[in-house]
């Protein structure tokens, strides 16, 4: 798989998450939908022997820079280039520990 492939399963992936964020609504009064759009940050993807790993945030977030706008719990994405599966990472911890996890183990949340 090359790295094109790899980034249109991203955006497939962030695409089927815009319309879940998007549709899950509030009752809270004077709730307004963000309408939230996600980017991949190409600048920081990283490529390994695996794959890559894909960053992402809000567009709004990466057109203001405020704070307000910035996605929680977006954790980065391993693509692997031999399978075509998608991993989610996680957001507990920095991303080599996901990514040294994925390495030895096949999984990025199981520990050697």
């Amino acid at each position: 798989m090359e790295k094109e492939q790899a980034q249109s399963l991203v955006e497939e992936y962030l695409r089927k998450s815009e319309v879940e964020i998007n549709n899950f609504g509030s009752a809270l009064p004077g709730y307004v939908n963000p309408n939230i759009k996600l980017i991949i940050l190409n600048e920081i993807t990283e490529e390994h022997e695996f794959g890559w790993v894909f960053y992402y945030n809000s567009e709004n977030y990466l057109n203001s820079k405020n704070p307000m706008d910035a996605l929680a719990g977006n954790a980065p994405l391993i693509i692997n280039r031999k399978s075509g599966e998608l991993i989610e990472t996680g957001t507990a911890r920095n991303t080599e520990y996901y990514i040294n996890n994925y390495i030895k183990t096949g999984n990025p949340h199981e520990e050697a």
